[in-house]
């Protein structure tokens, strides 16, 4: 507790009243004055006690009065007798009577236990303050700990939705059964939640909004771990000329090369390698540098009635077509990296169409009876693929053929045929008549 200079100047004085009457109980010596001459007394150490004893008995009938903390008695003794020890008490002239310095006391002593209470108080509401401080610093603390922890996807993520089925389920104009149907949504689609109204949740994917039963949706993070386990995962080329190794290393063996745009299916099973990428070629697993590929999933968006119309139509065709397929011829490795040369050196440049388009007129020659009864008779007969004859082939075997052409011709030795049995192709420019595919004209 501290005191402010007033109240201690007013104890000082009531205090030095309180040592003259006790004085002048005991016997000691005090001198008398008449009229307006007031009487003095020099403190000593029996004024000390003196003091002390009437403080005491005089604030402890305050804290029975205001049920205040007794412990102030103590320490408010010390500050008088500090301050008396100090000469502030001595020769001090005291106008007035004794008890009217002792209501003053009394009020003085009331204030500083008050003020000792208030200082407790600010202390007690200090300590709460910074200990809320501390906990709200911590709390910030830990959600960004918990924020931080999150996987990169969990903010992408929280707002959508996949739908969880084999297949794919129907979406409705309205939350009801029977509404009109507005599009479908596919396994390994993905939509975003518009909003959740009881057992339907209305989604926005591709170029339909529309509802769908809550029972067939998986959500945030659940939804992100189904589209890693049924989407396809893609890496993107981004330079011209990547490699395509047998195994995760600089030195392996180049099995094919890709170039800026073309994207290669990922393979999930393979063992993860640090800074190489295993993608499916026609036939292995390949590796290639992470550093020129960007990985992303492949996400499938909802159709709307029209569209659904469209791929239904569409694989029905393919469905004929698949039908209608010449037989497979059997091939090896080699058979099909060099029709898959020959493809890049005449349609390379050209769309996948066009390629599939080249493979299958070595392929119908091979079926035919009129040319030889393989792939590599047919690439190297003469006067027939000017690549061929003039090592244009062997080149792109020794550098590596495209994925893309690759797969080309491993479509047309299973079967494919765009061309309506074609036998020759030529520049489209050139002013053969038949089916224009790409840069060529077959016939």
């Amino acid at each position: 507790m501290k005191l402010n200079k007033k109240v201690i100047e007013s104890m000082t004085v009531t205090s030095a009243m309180l040592v003259m009457t006790t004085i002048t109980a005991l016997g000691g010596s005090t001198e008398d004055g008449t009229g307006d001459k007031t009487e003095s007394v020099a403190l000593n150490k029996n004024g000390k006690a003196g003091i002390i004893c009437e403080l005491q008995n005089l604030e402890a009938k305050i804290f029975e009065t205001g049920n205040l903390q007794v412990a102030s008695i103590e320490k408010t003794q010390k500050d008088i007798v500090g301050k008396s020890s100090q000469g502030v008490l001595d020769d001090e002239s005291l106008p007035g009577g004794t008890a009217g310095f002792q209501d003053f006391a009394a009020e003085a002593a009331l204030q500083s236990i008050q003020e000792d209470a208030e200082a407790s108080e600010d202390a007690k509401v200090t300590e709460d303050v910074n200990a809320a401080e501390t906990e709200g610093a911590e709390n910030v603390q830990m959600a960004a700990q918990e924020q931080t922890e999150q996987p990169p996807e969990a903010g992408e993520w929280n707002n959508r939705v996949m739908a969880n089925v084999e297949e794919d389920m129907n979406i409705r104009s309205a939350p009801d059964e029977t509404a009109e149907l507005a599009g479908k949504f596919y396994r390994g689609d993905v939509a975003e939640i518009v909003s959740v109204d009881g057992e339907w949740t209305q989604i926005a994917s591709g170029n339909v909004t529309g509802y769908v039963k809550n029972d067939y949706l998986v959500y945030g993070l659940e939804a992100n771990e189904l589209a890693n386990e049924v989407c396809s995962i893609y890496a993107t080329v981004n330079t011209d000329g990547l490699r395509l190794r047998s195994e995760p290393s600089e030195e392996a063996e180049i099995v094919t090369t890709a170039n800026v745009g073309d994207k290669l299916k990922v393979d999930k099973e393979a063992e993860e390698t640090d800074g190489w990428i295993a993608v499916h070629t026609s036939d292995a697993t390949a590796y290639v540098s992470a550093e020129y590929v960007g990985v992303e999933l492949n996400l499938g968006t909802a159709l709307n009635s029209e569209e659904v119309a469209a791929k239904e139509a569409k694989e029905a065709e393919e469905k004929a077509a698949e039908s209608a397929k010449k037989p497979a011829v059997s091939a090896s490795t080699d058979d099909v990296t060099l029709l898959g040369a020959l493809i890049q050196c005449e349609a390379g440049s050209g769309s996948y169409e066009g390629m599939v388009a080249v493979g299958a007129v070595v392929m119908n020659r091979v079926r035919s009876g009129s040319y030889p009864g393989s792939i590599s008779g047919v690439i190297y007969q003469g006067g027939q693929f000017p690549p061929a004859l003039n090592g244009s082939v062997a080149r792109v075997i020794a550098n590596g053929v495209r994925s893309a052409c690759l797969q080309a011709a491993s479509e047309a030795i299973g079967g494919t045929d765009n061309t309506n049995g074609a036998l020759s192709f030529r520049s489209a420019a050139s002013g053969y008549g038949g089916t224009v595919i790409g840069a060529n004209v077959f016939f």
